[in-house]
């Protein structure tokens, strides 16, 4: 074959439809048919059979990189349908027939804020909170529910119980003033809670005999001061004492199977106990509550929202679960928890309704749903005026 540009027969191929003419150097493409008549150059050969090889190995590259995303994928999916879809087996088992079944009772501890100090003094003296008393609050709520179930309830069969960390464990750092007033830094609130809360969770395994352990994220412990959605859970402190609270319960033979943790990677943890499928946020997420109904209006659209959401990815729930607002309420499709903190110079500047420092007690029956819905005080009753059982005022 000839040189196209000046006729010489010297022409060889240096592409797979490229030619390069010797005399001339002149180099051009042709099509495939009769770049098949040409006779490539070794050097020619060589640098085809180098731009073949990167192609090949750039494909492999990204062939092994959707390969190692479909498993990430897979594991991600695997371990959202055990943690967050799959409690225990036995939280859906139908209990074993005794005197009276009374169900699953389900302990909410939340907002506890670990390392934050109030005031007595700049609350009008109807509270003090620090280290101290927040590790005396908490012991008493534990014991206290423990009280409420097995002497104000008659002998009859739980089945296991179900303890929800609902978030603000510590009181965290992202704000400066709660920062610069903590009795302890955060990562110091966080190992003395762990210390709290593990003897805690084996008293409850050993008193009902299995335990599971809800865990979700709350906005104070979070390492940044603005709210992130990317890995939120993972930056954030209660997520860390969930971790370390799984591992060193979990070392010990005593409660390995008996006490199991559902620590999901993102904000929310769907849970059933035997019919009735719950639904656990922290709450930070519906924002409002400042007019006339209070935080009325803020749960009841976050619900409507929350509901609608998960209804369309096929996770429908009967009762959301939230912490948060420091105000204990039950309200039939929805539980919202007090706090262990109680009230401080935020509530009383934003002037919400005094509380006392309160946690969530409920049973969850087999067939009825939702019962004996009651208060856990963290600190023992004021003394009352009124000593008579009965009284009537007198009219003037």
């Amino acid at each position: 074959m000839q040189c196209p540009a000046c006729g010489s027969a010297h022409v060889i191929k240096v592409g797979s439809r490229r030619v390069r003419c010797k005399d001339c150097r002149k180099s051009c493409y042709v099509d495939d048919a009769e770049a098949g008549r040409y006779v490539g150059s070794p050097a020619g050969d060589h640098a085809l059979l180098k731009r073949e090889l990167d192609a090949l190995r750039s494909e492999n590259r990204r062939l092994t990189r959707v390969s190692a995303d479909a498993e990430a994928i897979r594991r991600i999916i695997g371990k959202v349908d055990a943690q967050v879809s799959n409690p225990p087996a036995w939280t859906t088992e139908a209990p074993k027939r005794a005197k009276v079944v009374h169900g699953i009772p389900t302990l909410m501890l939340s907002d506890l804020h670990f390392g934050e100090t109030v005031f007595a003094a700049q609350v009008n003296g109807v509270n003090e909170y620090n280290t101290t008393i927040a590790k005396r609050r908490l012991r008493r709520v534990v014991s206290g529910a423990v009280k409420l179930l097995r002497q104000t309830l008659a002998p009859g069969e739980f089945g296991g119980m179900v303890c929800v960390l609902g978030g603000d464990m510590v009181d965290g750092v992202i704000h400066d003033e709660l920062r610069d007033t903590a009795d302890e830094t955060a990562i110091q609130s966080v190992v003395t809670l762990h210390d709290e809360l593990v003897p805690a969770i084996k008293a409850l395994a050993d008193e009902f005999g299995r335990l599971h352990v809800p865990c979700v994220v709350g906005n104070h412990g979070r390492l940044d001061r603005k709210p992130r959605m990317k890995n939120g859970p993972a930056l954030n402190l209660d997520w860390m004492l969930y971790q370390f609270l799984a591992r060193t319960v979990g070392a010990d033979p005593k409660y390995k199977g008996r006490v199991t943790f559902q620590i999901p990677d993102g904000f929310d943890a769907s849970y059933r106990v035997f019919g009735t499928r719950y639904m656990l946020t922290h709450g930070d997420s519906f924002t409002g509550g400042s007019g006339i109904t209070g935080p009325l209006l803020p749960w009841m659209r976050g619900d409507a929202k929350t509901r609608k959401q998960y209804g369309a990815i096929g996770m429908p729930y009967d009762v959301l679960v939230m912490g948060h607002w420091h105000q204990l309420r039950y309200l039939g499709q929805i539980v919202v928890n007090g706090s262990l903190v109680g009230f401080n110079e935020y509530a009383l500047k934003s002037r919400f309704d005094y509380e006392p420092p309160q946690q969530a007690l409920w049973l969850t029956h087999p067939v009825r749903g939702m019962t004996f819905q009651e208060a856990v005080f963290a600190e023992e009753p004021r003394t009352s005026r009124e000593t008579a059982w009965v009284s009537i005022p007198k009219v003037a």
